[in-house]
């Protein structure tokens, strides 16, 4: 009942109206740290899951077809979003439809980070509505491009032949670099980092931080390759732990299960199990399964949950484990 053990009853004041009191200052005191829960950090919506391409079918309506893009809000109102796959699209138009019930128009920064530019990452930044909106404006970094890549990127993918002239973009978007070790500011108090992953062509794993430390990682491609012996790949899997340490939430690449990784050695993806081993490596809170093959079915990604919350489970492991599907939200 929201009760303090060994602190009076809350009583009704003649004055008070509808709301209740404590009986003293003193309870007042002792009584409001307990009834008012922390303000979330960051707030997590995933709105495509899937890998590669575009999945929709009768097989995955509950995790959803639609490739990468999550949206991180920090505390301090900013916005940030990871990848522009398909899923990018119904974003945009969340977006927007928030601009329009706001009572006063109010010009908004949308951080948006590329991992890599593989098309199944970028495919929907064409449809992106706030890239044609007065009222907002995109700072776009990629994690496997210098400025003038993505600048060509965006000229080849953003124009004709492949879409229509966007003559706006000089006003709405703005292109900076990506480069590991130097911190991206995405608001007041909140950075992004970029580590690198092992995946095809090069890609980035990103971290969000605030003032308390590290919160969220998204690591949509990436080859763990647990079954290595190369002392490079092992070094580096011993700078992402590192990196990676006590993580509260980790999105991490689960394209493949344990009897498939084999056979796909070198394509710059991991097993759902090799993801929950290095959750467990890190110590992280919450492992949100990511990346999901276009044609893992529904119920197929529930058996790939249950192996790895078995997996954690004989580890000893406290870890949480999900899958990400569309319209999934996390409170960190």
């Amino acid at each position: 009942d929201g009760r303090m053990s060994g602190a009076r009853p809350y009583q009704r004041g003649a004055s008070s109206g509808d709301h209740y009191r404590p009986s003293s200052a003193r309870d007042a005191v002792q009584a409001a740290p307990l009834n008012v829960p922390p303000a979330p950090r960051f707030r997590l919506r995933c709105w495509g899951a899937r890998g590669t391409l575009p999945s929709p079918g009768p097989h995955t309506l509950r995790y959803g077809g639609h490739t990468s893009c999550v949206e991180v809000q920090p505390s301090n109102g900013a916005r940030v979003v990871f990848d522009a796959g398909s899923g990018i699209r119904a974003l945009g138009a969340h977006i927007m439809q928030q601009q329009v019930e706001r009572v006063e128009e109010v010009d908004e920064r949308i951080h948006l980070f590329l991992t890599h530019q593989h098309f199944d990452h970028i495919i929907g930044l064409p449809h992106f509505q706030p890239l044609r909106s007065d009222h907002h404006h995109v700072v776009l970094r990629c994690g496997n491009a210098t400025r003038e890549q993505l600048q060509e990127l965006v000229q080849s993918v953003l124009a004709p032949p492949l879409f229509v002239s966007m003559p706006m973009l000089d006003d709405t978007l703005r292109i900076e670099p990506c480069e590991t070790g130097v911190p991206m500011p995405a608001g007041v108090g909140c950075v992004v980092h970029r580590l690198e992953a092992r995946h095809n062509g090069g890609a980035a794993i990103f971290r969000i931080d605030d003032k308390v430390g590290p919160a969220i990682a998204f690591a949509p491609d990436n080859e763990l390759s647990y079954a290595s012996v190369d002392p490079v790949v092992m070094q580096w899997r011993v700078n992402v732990v590192g990196a990676l340490r006590n993580i509260p939430v980790l999105v991490h690449d689960a394209m493949y299960h344990a009897d498939e990784v084999a056979r796909y050695v070198g394509w710059g993806h991991s097993s759902a199990e090799e993801a929950t081993q290095l959750a467990i490596d890190c110590n992280a809170g919450r492992l949100v399964l990511f990346h999901h093959h276009p044609d893992r079915t529904d119920s197929e990604i529930d058996d790939l949950v249950w192996n790895c919350r078995s997996l954690a489970h004989r580890a000893g492991s406290r870890l949480q484990i999900d899958a990400a599907y569309e319209g999934m939200t996390l409170v960190v």
